[in-house]
């Protein structure tokens, strides 16, 4: 469902396929959170661990996963979305 989704990577700007990705879980399954589609987000190795150590974010709105900055790097945290996965 997630490859069907997302396409492959879906941090803004990033074109790795689905085959270099890994599910996510946004709310961390070792806190309780839920496996199913709404909770989860295909990230390469790079992007997962990035998420994982940083300030970014990932939520999914309306369907679709949006990306926020950690404030260093945009203090208005503009929402971003991967657009080079969209026409697939």
């Amino acid at each position: 469902a997630l490859v069907a989704r997302d396409h492959g990577c879906a941090f803004p700007g990033c074109s790795r396929p689905p085959k270099h990705c890994d599910a996510h879980h946004i709310h961390h399954w070792a806190d309780g959170g839920d496996t199913r589609i709404d909770n989860g987000v295909l990230l390469c190795r790079h992007h997962h661990t990035l998420i994982h150590r940083s300030g970014w974010e990932v939520t999914i709105e309306q369907g679709v996963p949006v990306f926020y900055a950690p404030t260093w790097l945009d203090p208005l945290r503009k929402p971003r979305r991967n657009q080079l996965h969209t026409a697939a």
